[in-house]
């Protein structure tokens, strides 16, 4: 093999010999280079997805600190106003043994006057108006304890958990899976974790027969690959009530109930919600 050489002026042409062992060797380099360039966009390639799961690991975790913190909160809340509650229905009780007693001693009635029974009956009034506040308080507590999806809706094997996962139905790379699969027979009972209205159900997409539930303070729960939906759209449903039966339909490798939630819109990690719950699971 020769290459003839030109000068831009004009002048003699040179001419280069490459003998078989050079051509070999170039071969061999142009391998090595396209070898280097592939391994390079394959790197850049791994480092992508990585920082792309880091970042959604940190949203999160910054999401399940700030659900754990409102939970600690709320059970605080619950208990003194628990305790306050108990404390004023003993200070009543005690209140109208007091009365009692000190009308059988006169020989009053409680209609009749005394200066103890109207102080008596004034305490008593106050703690009267102060009842409906603490009531009421304690009441939208536990209203949203109600709606909190905090257990599971079948009881059965967690087969995979939430977060990058290898795609189990085959395909290049992994896949993030926004909830948990639990492995249970066809035409198990499914359970809403917590009260809501019934915002979807239907057929959606690769989740299969599909169920979502608003349960409302920024909270969504939703339930795939059923065989039968026994709610409709806009249904109200109370925590533990049965709302379809599993199934195997959609993008599935088996008979499970596909349990995901969503906070504020970003898909969340079930057990950050069942975690919080002391009773444990359903």
């Amino acid at each position: 093999m020769r290459v003839l050489v030109f000068p831009e002026r004009g002048g003699e042409a040179r001419e280069w010999r490459f003998q078989q062992r050079h051509r070999a060797w170039l071969s061999v380099a142009g391998v090595v280079a396209s070898l280097l360039v592939a391994s390079f966009v394959f790197v850049l390639i791994a480092a992508y997805q990585d920082v792309t799961a880091v970042n959604h690991l940190r949203r999160e975790l910054a999401v399940a600190a700030n659900v754990q913190a409102q939970n600690r909160t709320l059970r605080k809340q619950v208990a003194a106003d628990q305790q306050q509650n108990r404390q004023a229905l003993s200070e009543v009780q005690a209140m109208t043994s007091d009365m009692n007693h000190v009308a059988g001693i006169l020989g009053l009635t409680l209609s009749t006057g005394g200066k103890g029974l109207d102080n008596l009956f004034t305490r008593l009034h106050q703690i009267q108006k102060q009842l409906p506040a603490v009531l009421s308080a304690s009441e939208v507590r536990s209203q949203f304890l109600a709606h909190k999806p905090d257990m599971l809706p079948v009881n059965g094997k967690v087969v995979s958990g939430f977060g990058w996962r290898t795609n189990p139905l085959g395909g290049n790379g992994a896949e993030f899976h926004d909830g948990i699969d639990i492995a249970v027979p066809v035409g198990s009972p499914v359970h809403s974790p917590g009260s809501g209205v019934v915002s979807y159900a239907g057929w959606y997409n690769g989740y299969g027969l599909y169920v979502q539930i608003d349960n409302g303070y920024g909270i969504e729960s939703f339930f795939g690959h059923n065989s039968k939906i026994l709610v409709h759209k806009g249904e109200s449903v109370k925590r533990g009530q049965v709302i379809a039966l599993s199934g195997d339909t959609g993008n599935s490798t088996g008979p499970h109930v596909h349990f995901g939630i969503h906070y504020r819109g970003l898909p969340t990690n079930p057990w950050t919600f069942i975690h919080s719950n002391p009773q444990g699971v359903n």
